[in-house]
């Protein structure tokens, strides 16, 4: 029997569970302000910085594939055994440049602890994946809240009674490894039935799936490079600013950043709503639900970038010094060129969904080359010469550069299944497709 799910409900429990999440992460950084040193955010933010791109890599969009495969041609073994052999390659990865990055040996570890950290919060990611598909948000919103508010609380007392920042890093990983282990898995057991997804991994005919998996692999490697570059992109200038300034300025730039994650949360909770609709429009060929829901999204992403630059120029010294101090507080021309560049991520990350649902992924890979040289070709210039906001600058310019050619992509898109509709269907002549019914099993 299938059953209607509420976009309202889904949307309200992502968007809610996104914003704490961001909140956590955000209140990361903050306990290492207020507890720690401006250095110390730094190593915690360079440490950041080296494994997103890497971790990201081995996520490969997996989840947002398993919850666009309208048509089921994956299975949930396959989605689990592709993540579980990436996290362990992105791990040694991490692991090896640690070793010879020539970084403090606190900054090392740091890092090694926080690629781990991330590899069982990609594991979690697959079974969010198969809710996702389902539509079953609440149960997914659940688990973001419980690993945010865990990881703050034990992040707090690694900090409050060591001032480490490399067991602030554990104690990250293993809020993230618990929720994994002890409310994801059951979760998923509880909702799809079924043995324990670990022993069905280690149980399967991979001889025979292992072809199925190596597909998997083909269709997803394009959307892991696009996971990279697309963390390159804001890393890069972090890179470079930490080479000409210090990890004191890197401090100051990566915890103002942050405050951008708050308008990431509401557009990323729009789209793991949307994205499932989005695949089956697509897969069924309906331009007309396919753009509204586009051009609902875009604009919707936009006024949350309105309002976060708004924000920033009313309001942006007085939340700087509540949060952060003033210190911080004194780069307010940083802040608010740090939301311009938010507010174009907004708009391109929401064409991305849109693309992604499409299956046009190669040329994601593309646009994401041309805006990482951007970037970095715009750092290269500014940041030795104008520093925090020089690394902003570059970023936005980089943005503008995708959004243009996202733009374009996603139009093209939406034409192709006008000239779907418009072809005759086996049917008869002026047969159009039918579109999918929005219902779930």
């Amino acid at each position: 029997m299938t059953r209607r799910r509420s976009a309202g409900r889904n949307f309200a429990w992502t968007l809610s569970a996104g914003l704490v999440y961001a909140l956590a992460q955000w209140g990361v950084l903050v306990l290492l302000a207020r507890l720690g040193t401006v250095e110390r955010v730094g190593e915690f933010a360079l440490g950041l910085a080296i494994t997103a791109p890497v971790m990201l890599m081995a996520r490969m969009q997996l989840r947002s594939l398993q919850a666009t495969d309208a048509r089921g041609a994956y299975g949930f073994e396959h989605y689990l055994g592709l993540m579980g052999l990436n996290v362990l390659g992105g791990v040694l990865l991490c692991g090896g440049i640690a070793l010879v990055g020539g970084y403090s040996a606190s900054a090392g570890v740091v890092i090694a602890l926080l690629a781990v950290a991330k590899g069982f919060e990609c594991l979690s990611d697959v079974f969010y994946g198969a809710l996702q598909r389902a539509e079953r948000m609440v149960f997914i919103a659940r688990s973001i809240i419980a690993k945010s508010v865990l990881s703050v609380v034990l992040v707090a007392l690694a900090l409050w009674t060591t001032g480490s920042s490399v067991v602030a890093a554990a104690a990250l990983g293993l809020s993230w490894a618990l929720v994994l282990f002890v409310l994801d898995v059951p979760t998923y057991r509880r909702e799809f039935g079924g043995a324990n997804p670990w022993l069905q991994l280690w149980r399967a005919p991979w001889r025979e799936q292992g072809t199925r998996m190596w597909s998997l692999l083909g269709l997803a490697y394009a959307l892991g490079i696009t996971a990279l570059l697309g963390s390159l992109r804001p890393n890069v200038p972090r890179y470079l600013l930490e080479a000409h300034a210090g990890q004191a300025e890197l401090g100051v730039y990566a915890a103002l950043a942050y405050f951008s994650a708050l308008g990431g949360r509401v557009v990323h909770a729009l789209g793991q709503v949307l994205s499932p609709r989005l695949g089956r429009y697509h897969a069924a060929g309906d331009q007309r639900r396919y753009g509204r829901a586009l051009l609902g999204f875009a604009g919707g992403a936009a006024l949350v970038g309105l309002c976060a630059i708004t924000c920033a120029v009313l309001l942006g010294r007085q939340v700087l010094t509540l949060f952060y101090g003033a210190p911080y507080a004194r780069n307010l021309g940083l802040f608010v060129w740090l939301m311009v560049a938010a507010s174009l991520e907004y708009v391109g990350v929401s064409l991305q969904f849109a693309l992604t649902a499409a299956r046009e992924l190669k040329a994601q890979v593309a646009m994401l080359v041309l805006s990482v040289a951007v970037v970095a070709l715009g750092s290269l210039w500014w940041v030795p010469s104008a520093g925090p906001v020089g690394a902003a600058w570059a970023l936005a310019l980089g943005w503008l550069a995708e959004l243009s050619c996202s733009g374009w992509l996603a139009l093209r898109a939406w034409r192709r299944l006008g000239r779907k509709e418009a072809s005759p269907a086996p049917g008869g002549p002026g047969t159009q497709v039918t579109p999918g019914a929005d219902t779930v099993a």
